[in-house]
């Protein structure tokens, strides 16, 4: 079997769109931990699983074709924030 190989273009891509997601976790993490807001907490943890997602992409052979799973982690932290905001819009205050 030989090694995964891919274009460097997509290997820099795909690193600085994971370190972008990764810091913005770190981002939404603070404002939530002085706020308290589960709205931050869901975009962090939407943020968090894109940029795990990008650093997975990279062991595919065939980053560009797609992965099932990819796109489930993708759908399910999209609807995992979709939740939030309708949780947040349905709390009274």
């Amino acid at each position: 079997m030989s090694p995964i190989t891919h274009p460097i273009a997509d290997v820099f891509l795909l690193g600085f769109i994971a370190a972008c997601s990764l810091v913005a976790t770190i981002f939404f993490l603070k404002y939530w931990r002085d706020a308290r807001d589960p709205l931050f907490l869901a975009f962090a943890a939407f943020f968090g699983i894109q940029g795990v997602v990008e650093c997975a992409v990279l062991l595919l052979p065939h980053p560009n074709q797609g992965d099932v799973w990819v796109f489930l982690m993708r759908l399910l932290s999209v609807l995992w924030v979709l939740g939030a905001i309708l949780w947040k819009n349905s709390v009274k205050p």
